[in-house]
């Protein structure tokens, strides 16, 4: 396999892992904010946010590299 290739499949799979965390994050905020009575945005911290901005680094990244992939020549 080329190394550009390998670099681009491990970049996908980073990119989900950072979708499942940044996903996984949003719906634990969204959980407490519909279903706690204490919840408030105050009460958000810093890494939940990090964890949801990295989510959605981690779509466009996916699909960004998704394109690279199919247009890099093919090595037989």
């Amino acid at each position: 396999m080329h190394q550009s290739n390998f670099l681009k499949w491990s970049l996908l799979v980073i990119c989900l892992l950072a979708i499942l965390a940044g996903l996984f994050q949003l719906g634990k905020l969204v959980g407490l904010a519909i279903y706690s009575d204490s919840f408030s945005f105050n009460s958000i911290e810093i890494w939940q946010v990090g964890l949801i901005s990295s989510g959605i680094w981690g779509v466009f990244e996916f699909f960004r590299t998704m394109k690279k992939l199919k247009v890099s020549p093919k090595y037989n």
